[in-house]
């Protein structure tokens, strides 16, 4: 018996059913994968995968990936990449590799396994979702053994690039041999030390626990010659070694070994470590040893082919965080700027790729007089730059000691030029006989290495929670690419730069710029105006105390007294000026504030409202057309007999109604 349409339209969907399981399921057999994202990043690189390769059954690698099932909506990109990151490592993967993905729940045997093996502990963390808080117990570890040898990742934080940390942790458990990295003993502790008027262990950077991730970390005693089996020498803050410690820094340096030397102006971690202040005695109380004598620690860098004015702080005025409008221009914003520098694009391997990276309080360092080496800038300011001197950012107390910095009022004027604060030696002459080419990276602040930016790194750059990053910092990434490329390891820096973009919507954000570029010439105007009138007030202070030492009918002594009376009466009221115009220029950038929310609330009631009335316009449109096209198809497809007997039934009705209303009338 032939079967009917309806049942051939079954059997069809049926075998599509079966054919698309099928096809599902031979592709998951063979592992065929794709990522198909623009940013690529749940595929793992050509590097990863000769990583991953190049383990064997002879050496096997056990990978334990504790990842919770519901984890908060900000982590859910991360853990979607981590699982993906797993799947292709496991695909890629010979005999030697094994994967094991558990998904704990709170208080079950797999937690407290996490726990007791490797230490990986949950994070207690809130989930907003749908107007509720929900908190959760979430695991987003990992554990790489291979025999002795392991490495644990505790948390993968937002911040963290997945396949990078994986492939460092692959490569640490594998490797018999890593590199060294000798960190100098100097005044600036980064290796932490024992406080013993306190009577306390001040702990070690955060610099340190990144570097041991990947190298072995040694502590090395300046007053004995570097051991031969350091890689790379890091000096943090030269300008506090005497001069035999100096000696064996340049005897390393001559030798061609590389180096990462950091020269802070102001170290903002302990003014006392600043270049122009005396060395710190070693100790305290009365086993105190005597403070040394500084070096001829310019001498060191003009022979490396550096000069640095140990007095100079930059600034720059160029500020792209309106967030951050409030700090001192000092803190120097280096990244691509609107007078065209971009100091991160076809540049050094270093910072080729980079976004941003912030400076603290830097100085300014340029190449030597004569010098013939490569001097390649890494860390510039913009045209919008200038300095301050040391002395005028501080204050000397006689009981409280330094203490600062103080932001002054007046600065050096905007020179128009990109001032240096971090550059590569390469191939400096020599300044010995039997020297060697230079390999060295100085870098002009210490800070920019500091905790917080560690911590920024590892929770990223979300600020206000929305799963897109506010902003980014490259401080992490800059320094770990410094020092692979001193090893000669740069297998991990183009790894570094895989991470996501983050789209935002950019018809809102060009509808908006007009607004935001107002309000920031506004606010600029108002801190200007502020800045304008206590110029002036501070100008007529001066003026008065001026008209007062050029009168010749006072003596000294007489015009001392007057002084002091007419700049305490005149301080009194530039001080009340002052609270007067904050108070007032406070007032007007609220104005500005609210009348920038309210334009930008404009914007998007507009886009809401669009939203409410476009998307059933398509819908709309597309039924009337299929309507239409129904009726006229009816049409065509009905007899002309029955068109003709229908008009004339249609005109005999209206008849017979016309009759009717007749007759009623």
């Amino acid at each position: 018996m032939a079967l009917s349409l309806r049942h051939h339209r079954l059997v069809r969907f049926a075998s599509l059913v079966v054919l698309a399981g099928s096809l599902t399921y031979a592709t998951g057999r063979t592992n065929v994968r794709a990522d198909v994202t623009a940013e690529g990043l749940s595929k793992i690189t050509d590097t990863t995968r000769e990583l991953v390769a190049s383990i064997t059954a002879e050496r096997p690698v056990m990978v334990h990936a504790y990842v919770s099932r519901e984890v908060p909506r900000s982590l859910v990109p991360v853990r979607t990449r981590l699982l993906n990151v797993l799947r292709e490592i496991e695909a890629a993967a010979g005999d030697g590799l094994s994967v094991r993905i558990v998904e704990p729940e709170p208080y079950s045997e797999e937690a407290q396994e996490a726990v007791d093996k490797f230490g990986i502990v949950p994070r207690r963390m809130v989930d907003r979702e749908a107007g509720r808080a929900e908190e959760l117990q979430v695991f987003l570890g990992l554990a790489f053994v291979s025999g002795p040898r392991e490495q644990v990742i505790p948390f993968m934080d937002q911040g963290l690039s997945v396949e990078y940390e994986i492939a460092r942790a692959l490569r640490t458990v594998t490797t018999d041999d890593r590199k060294v990295i000798g960190i100098l003993r100097t005044d600036a502790a980064i290796m932490g030390d024992f406080d013993l008027q306190a009577r306390t262990q001040k702990p070690a950077w955060r610099i340190v626990d990144e570097l041991r991730k990947q190298y072995e970390v040694r502590t090395l005693n300046p007053n004995v010659a570097v051991p031969d089996d350091v890689d790379v020498l890091f000096v943090p803050q030269l300008s506090s070694l005497t001069q035999p410690q100096l000696d064996h820094v340049r005897a390393y340096v001559d030798a061609g070994r590389p180096a990462l030397v950091t020269v802070d102006p102001m170290p903002l971690f302990d003014l006392r470590v600043a270049p122009t202040e005396p060395m710190l005695p070693q100790g305290s109380g009365f086993g105190a040893a005597p403070a040394g004598q500084k070096g001829d620690y310019k001498g060191l860098l003009r022979d490396i082919g550096v000069v640095w004015d140990d007095t100079k702080i930059l600034y720059d005025a160029y500020n792209p965080h309106p967030m951050f409008a409030d700090l001192p221009p000092h803190v120097i914003f280096v990244t691509k700027r609107p007078d065209g520098t971009d100091p991160f694009t076809d540049a050094d391997p270093i910072v080729d790729g980079l976004t941003e990276v912030v400076v603290l309080f830097g100085g300014e360092i340029a190449p030597s007089e004569g010098h013939e080496g490569e001097f390649v800038p890494l860390l510039t300011t913009g045209k919008t730059a200038g300095f301050n001197r040391f002395d005028d950012m501080v204050q000397r107390h006689i009981l409280f000691g330094l203490s600062g910095p103080i932001v002054p009022r007046t600065r050096s004027p905007i020179d128009g030029e990109v001032h240096t604060i971090a550059a590569r030696i390469k191939g400096a002459e020599a300044s010995g006989e039997e020297a060697k080419p230079k390999n060295v990276v100085v870098i002009a602040d210490l800070d920019l290495f500091g905790d917080q930016f560690f911590a920024m790194h590892e929770r990223g750059g979300d600020l206000d929670g929305d799963g897109i990053e506010d902003i980014r910092f490259d401080n992490v990434t800059f320094l770990m690419n410094a020092v692979d490329a001193l090893a000669g390891d740069e297998a991990f820096l183009e790894l570094r730069k895989r991470r996501p973009r983050f789209r935002r919507l950019t018809l809102v954000e060009e509808l908006t710029r007009d607004a935001r570029m107002q309000r920031e010439r506004e606010i600029e105007e108002a801190n200007a105006a502020a800045e304008r009138e206590l110029e002036q007030a501070q100008a007529a202070l001066d003026a008065a105390v001026a008209k007062i030492r050029e009168r010749d009918d006072l003596d000294e002594t007489t015009k001392q007294i007057m002084i002091k009376s007419v700049e305490a009466a005149e301080n009194r009221r530039l001080e009340a000026r002052r609270e007067q115009i904050e108070l007032e220029k406070a007032k007007k950038i609220a104005r500005i504030e609210a009348e920038h929310a309210r334009r930008i609330d404009e914007v998007r009631d507009r886009i809401r409202l669009l939203a409410v009335l476009l998307p059933p316009l398509p819908p709309l449109v597309l039924g009337a057309w299929i309507f239409g096209r129904r009726r006229r198809r009816e049409r065509e497809s009905t007899p002309a007999s029955r068109q003709r007997a229908a008009a004339t039934a249609k005109t005999s009705e209206s008849e017979s109604a016309i009759k009717d209303r007749g007759g009623d009338a």
